[in-house]
């Protein structure tokens, strides 16, 4: 479809002005040398077929108008096919140009001889007169060419818009919607058409105008309620203005529900964290404990995970979730003795926009918000304030919790899984845990043995780890020389697995031969900050038991000596010196 004829309607209009005026004929083709419009005998014949004027082509190639007072005995009309039937008697045509490409030509055409003479008397002046109306269609062809344009890249960002997730809102700085997409329309239960017009204080309850421009000229973040035919909904909602210069146009708002946050931070915790395969041991003990949370899993009690530091009871209870019913909604995890008693409320329950000084504009989620439908883990809870104590309490009852500064109760689904290393019988006695919420959290106890009470995991550990570690320092190494390997089996591990995988690390990252010597182990492991005083006697009766063991393999000789001291990872002088001790004490 040719530029012209996607105007007809306009390029009709104008010949029709034209021939009223000027009282001759007037006939308009596109470059292909179709009608697209005409007036009087070309009336009715438009589009049909091509125009096979030898003078139109001769205007479409040279871009120049051209006067005939004599048709079909003018040179240009001796090639024309149509000469014999020429009823013409004079013709002004004028090239119609866009740029610099000629897209039709506009003729005027005198049939009698008065219109020969009127036409003819003004040659000139009509000829220029042309000009202007070719330039009139021309300009339209660029208007309609920028109109589909824009339309074009209308379309293109209403596709755009209409496929992200987040909603969007566009406003004017009198808070009046002028456009939003489907996600929003979705969010707010309002057809996107109902919106238009719509003042946003009317869809977001507390907010008001001047807080709308203060936010975004913050480009603030925030949580912002809506209620809407009495459904409640909870937004993330994100401003930004648009400008003109330096006058604000308007507004934009993206929203997120708070439930696809939620979702958000559920997915992200289930993918990475939760990898039940990294429960190692298949130890009598271990096994006990990996079926105890197969059992927790398939109920919705809350169970009290206990066990000494670096047993890794935040592990199992990552397991223990992703196992149950609740594995494709949140894990949310809080360490109780990590933040100060003064945060660790609003860390839990969240607060509301002004609840204190330095409060987020427009408030922020607790965890237990966060958690709802899922998992709330509360780590290391001996540590917990009394105070904190009788309010968790009240929420595993209740099942709602309110925020700081809040007035409104908010429902919350959230299994709860506790842990702590102390002993909390005895904190009951003391008066420093609330019994009645020990029966709350203790429903189904899990206990994770100290690393010490089984030690034929510790092989599969120390494998696991060796590999983990190599893998990470880009090393490949052969082992590790016997008495270091023994000394790792024999040592109690006061930190338990945790301080196990953070000596294979460093055993690992600082080694430059090809096998991890006992040296290293044992100046690791007197260095372990986990280690208590009372452990070093066990490292020393550790040594003392390899060294006196390989005595009795290899002998006293010197050549046993030798092969001891070889199998140990130590140098001769070191085992003379050892040995020296031993027999003083």
């Amino acid at each position: 479809m040719s530029k012209l004829y996607q105007i007809k309607k306009d390029v009709q209009q104008v010949a029709a002005a034209i021939a009223s005026v000027l009282g001759v004929e007037v006939t308009i083709t596109d470059d292909a040398l179709y009608r697209v419009a005409g007036t009087g005998c070309y009336a009715g014949n438009m589009g049909n077929a091509p125009i096979k004027a030898s003078l139109f082509v001769q205007v479409l190639q040279t871009g120049a108008g051209v006067i005939i007072d004599d048709p079909g005995e003018n040179s240009v009309c001796l090639r024309c096919e149509s000469r014999q039937y020429c009823t013409e008697l004079a013709q002004v045509c004028c090239p119609i140009q866009s740029g610099e490409a000629t897209i039709g030509v506009i003729a005027l055409v005198a049939f009698t001889p008065e219109q020969k003479q009127a036409l003819l008397a003004r040659r000139h002046d009509l000829l220029d007169f042309l000009g202007r109306m070719a330039d009139l269609l021309a300009s339209k062809v660029v208007e309609q060419e920028r109109m589909a344009e824009l339309k074009g890249m209308k379309n293109q960002l209403e596709t755009l818009l209409n496929t992200v997730q987040e909603g969007i809102i566009a406003m004017d700085t009198a808070g009046r919607i002028i456009d939003t997409n489907t996600a929003a329309a979705k969010m707010i239960g309002v057809a996107a058409d109902k919106l238009i017009g719509t003042n946003i204080v009317r869809v977001f309850a507390g907010l008001t105008i001047e807080d709308l421009l203060e936010r975004s000229r913050k480009s603030g973040t925030g949580e912002i309620p809506c209620w809407l035919q009495g459904r409640r909904l909870h937004c993330i909602m994100k401003f930004n203005t648009w400008s003109d210069a330096a006058e604000v146009k308007g507004i934009v708002a993206t929203l997120q529900e708070m439930e696809t946050v939620k979702k958000i931070v559920s997915r992200y915790g289930w993918e990475i964290d939760c990898r039940a395969d990294e429960i190692l041991g298949g130890s009598t003990a271990m096994e006990n404990v990996k079926q105890a949370v197969s059992m927790a899993a398939r109920t919705n009690t809350a169970v009290l995970i206990r066990g000494e530091s670096g047993t890794g009871k935040e592990l199992l209870a990552r397991v223990l979730h992703c196992s149950s019913e609740r594995r494709y909604k949140p894990f949310i995890a809080i360490n109780c003795a990590a933040i100060p008693d003064t945060l660790l409320e609003t860390e839990l329950f969240g607060y509301e926009e002004g609840a204190f000084t330095g409060a987020r504009r427009g408030g922020k989620p607790g965890k237990f918000e966060l958690a709802d439908g899922g998992t709330l883990f509360l780590d290391e809870i001996g540590d917990m304030p009394l105070p904190l104590q009788a309010k968790l309490l009240r929420v595993l009852q209740e099942k709602q919790i309110e925020r700081i500064g809040g007035t409104q109760p908010v429902p919350v689904d959230v299994r709860i899984i506790s842990a702590t290393h102390k002993d909390i019988e005895a904190m009951i006695k003391a008066g420093q845990f609330r019994q009645d919420l020990y029966y709350r959290i203790n429903v189904f106890p899990v206990v994770v043995p100290p690393l010490r009470q089984r030690r034929e995991d510790l092989p599969v550990l120390i494998s696991h780890f060796l590999e983990k570690y190599q893998t990470a320092y880009a090393k490949r190494l052969a082992g590790m020389d016997t008495g270091a390997y023994n000394l790792l089996l024999q040592y109690e591990w006061p930190g338990n697995v945790r301080e196990l995988e953070n000596i294979i690390e460093y055993l690992v990252s600082i080694e430059t031969g090809s096998r991890i010597s006992l040296p290293h182990v044992m100046d690791r492991i007197q260095r372990s900050g986990e280690a208590a005083p009372g452990d070093m006697m066990s490292i020393a009766a550790a040594e003392r038991q390899l060294i006196l063991a390989a005595m009795a393999k290899f002998g006293p000789a010197l050549e046993g000596k030798e092969k001891a001291a070889a199998a140990l990872g130590i140098s001769k002088a070191t085992l003379y010196r050892k040995l020296k001790e031993y027999a003083r004490d």
